[in-house]
């Protein structure tokens, strides 16, 4: 059943809690191989190396049958994880959004098809087109915002200005596509309607959710980041055994809600039972709602509902058992929500580090399903393809193509036979598969996968489609050659370091700008987080998008004073590293009246240290722009740096360091 994904881990073994129980209607469940299903995929997880402790909860029909949790909550406190133990659930908070703006449409005060600009004539953007979006376009990720604000997005405390300084910066931006059309997974739209609660309701968000959603639920556990004074909060903890800073997601209606697995199986049943919404909006809320072009040729391999990735899973859909799912991941936590509404069974898991929660949760249901003969496995009958020779209709297919994080190109092979598979990295396309072409038309991968090719208003698209379905998502849009004449010097070969970067943004953001020889009249952009964007120019200076499917854009303009050139990328401001003066032994170092970072080269290896004033934080980046140090994340007194490093110093305006380093 398993999708072939990445699992990192930690190794760890210590304490475990656990409750069982049934009830008359579920008595003729059995659980026993489900929950030894459960126990060996999180050891596995947590022994990995990644994660560091886990939650899991099953609840059927309005009982809980099993939870447990699994290692330390706080190894410090010597705190194991309880049935109270809170965690980030992530992108799993989407849910209880959508749940909040139908509860506000079920009592007249929102309706789903009308413009937010109905309920916020304030709200604006330089794209015309910000006028078409209406309250259901944010629910099923279709409004075409570029995707996600960063800025203080993730912090170390919470940002009670994060929301304002969001709806600043969709007032500067435009849109990557035309409302409505395509549904791409997109934060920002759950943070609007985060922000629309609050203007609808009068209420802050954090109090609606408490009153409409938590308290009819029985979710005693759970809140807009972790309840007041709480210690029971899993920590993540580094591969030094180290604790992570505790994080916040300020972005609360996109990911910031903190609760239990046992919670998030509470407002399952609370669901199926009525308690949060009528039968009308549970309807809507669990059916699909994706734009009509998501995929052009196929049906979305995540058919969203409102907020759900999926309404039906197509892994258990081939077995007649329907699952409406929601996943979430943040740097320190990953979540999985399921609900088999026929069933009235609820499975919810949560880690805190890094594991594969969604295979995990997966094999879970698999187990509960094949214990209890729930589904109906159909036999398919299924020609197996044989080689083929590609069409010239497909060769045509052949030239790079785009998403959201990353330059691909596709080429053929002289037999015409195979597909290969080139990324952009380092300056140079490299070879990731050849994959060959079979009689059913598509070009057929190891891990039950298949590529094929579709277009859309005129655009050719790369497409990942299921192997025994015709489901799929677009993974790529075929780029022409633009306008050789224009100028994209200001973008090539550059590298950007953040001049604004706050004491408390868990991102320590870069990144490096550069142009495509065999692509003229575009330029990318490389984040030190991962991944390549390709954007066209307006101008010489001005960045825009042009990947309606790209899942998180953001535009960047590039202005000039002093004769520096500064990139301005959503409210991030960065610096040409190629500005950096060098660190000298007898300079003074403070933040000056203006308050930006002070940024200098670090020219020789060797030993860092410094004094750090209260509030203030000390980044220091390699060569590559990775971020090798943080006092953010390290309590530790000096770091190793390497020559060609670059220091940024973060403080308020009037705060001096001292350091020590071998210049």
């Amino acid at each position: 059943m398993r999708r072939k994904i990445l699992v990192l881990g930690l190794s760890l073994v210590l304490m475990v809690s656990v409750m069982t129980g049934c009830s008359p209607k579920t008595a003729s469940r059995s659980y026993e191989k489900t929950m030894a299903t459960a126990r060996t995929e999180i050891w596995n997880a947590i022994s990995a190396g990644g994660a560091s402790s886990a939650t899991v909860a099953i609840m059927d029909n309005g009982k809980v049958v099993y939870h447990e949790g699994f290692a330390m909550a706080d190894r410090t406190a010597g705190l194991a994880v309880t049935t109270d133990t809170q965690y980030n659930i992530c992108s799993v908070s989407k849910v209880f959004t959508a749940a909040a703006i139908l509860q506000l449409c079920q009592d007249g005060k929102l309706a789903l098809d009308k413009p937010v600009v109905d309920y916020m004539p304030e709200f604006t953007m330089p794209d015309s087109r910000y006028r078409d979006i209406t309250v259901r376009m944010l629910l099923n990720h279709s409004a075409a915002f570029p995707g996600t604000y960063t800025n203080n997005a993730e912090t170390t405390e919470p940002d009670p200005n994060y929301t304002e300084n969001f709806l600043a910066y969709l007032a500067g931006t435009e849109l990557k596509g035309d409302p409505g059309k395509i549904s791409v997974y997109c934060n920002d739209c759950f943070t609007f309607a985060e922000i629309l609660v609050e203007k609808v309701s009068g209420q802050s968000f954090a109090d609606y959710l408490a009153a409409n959603i938590f308290k009819k639920a029985g979710m005693t556990n759970s809140s807009c980041n972790y309840k007041t004074d709480n210690t029971n909060i899993a920590r993540k903890y580094n591969e030094d055994g180290t604790a992570a800073p505790v994080e916040y997601i300020n972005s609360l209606g996109s990911g910031g809600i903190a609760s239990t697995a046992v919670d998030l199986c509470k407002y399952g049943q609370a669901l199926l039972d009525g308690k949060i919404m009528n039968d009308a909006m549970l309807a809507e809320y669990t059916s699909p709602q994706y734009g009509a072009e998501t995929l052009p040729s196929g049906t979305p391999l995540y058919p969203y509902g409102l907020g759900w990735d999926s309404v039906s899973l197509p892994d258990f859909e081939l077995q007649k058992v329907r699952v409406i799912g929601k996943n979430g991941g943040s740097p320190q936590y990953n979540s999985q929500l399921y609900i088999l509404p026929d069933q009235n069974i609820t499975v919810a898991i949560v880690f805190a580090g890094n594991a594969d929660v969604t295979g995990i949760a997966n094999d879970i249901v698999q187990a509960l399903i094949d214990e209890n003969g729930i589904g109906q496995v159909e036999e398919l009958t299924k020609v197996e393809p044989t080689a083929a020779t590609i069409p010239a209709t497909i060769l045509s297919n052949a030239g790079i193509y785009g998403d959201g994080s990353a330059i691909m190109k596709i080429d053929f092979n002289d037999e015409k036979t195979a597909m290969i598979y080139q990324k952009y990295k380092d300056g140079a396309f490299e070879i990731q598969g050849s994959f060959p072409y079979l009689s059913d038309g598509y070009f057929h991968m190891p891990a039950g996968y298949r590529f094929g090719f579709t277009e859309n208003d005129g655009k050719k698209l790369f497409v990942v489609y299921d192997s025994l379905t015709d489901a799929g998502f677009v993974s790529g849009q075929k780029l022409e050659a633009g306008d050789p004449a224009l100028d994209t010097s200001r973008f090539s070969g550059k590298s950007w370091i953040p001049v604004n970067l706050s004491a408390i943004d868990s991102s320590a953001i870069a990144c490096k700008t550069g142009v495509l020889a065999e692509l003229p009249g575009y330029v990318y952009s490389t984040s030190n987080q991962g991944g390549t964007t390709l954007y066209g120019l307006k101008d010489a200076t001005t960045t825009q998008m042009i990947l309606p499917y790209g899942r998180d854009l953001a535009q960047s303009v590039i202005t000039t004073s002093g004769g520096k050139d500064t990139l301005t990328m959503m409210n991030y401001q960065m610096m040409n590293t190629a500005d950096a003066v060098s660190l000298t032994k007898s300079e003074p170092i403070s933040i000056g009246s203006d308050g930006l970072n002070v940024v200098r080269k670090l020219d020789q290896d060797g030993t860092f240290s410094a004094d750090i004033p209260d509030g203030g934080r000390i980044v220091i980046y390699g060569p590559d722009l990775q971020p090798n140090y943080d006092s953010l994340a390290s309590d530790a007194a000096g770091t190793a740096v390497t020559a060609g490093s670059y220091l940024l110093l973060i403080g308020k305006p009037g705060d001096s360091f001292s350091f020590d380093y071998p210049v």
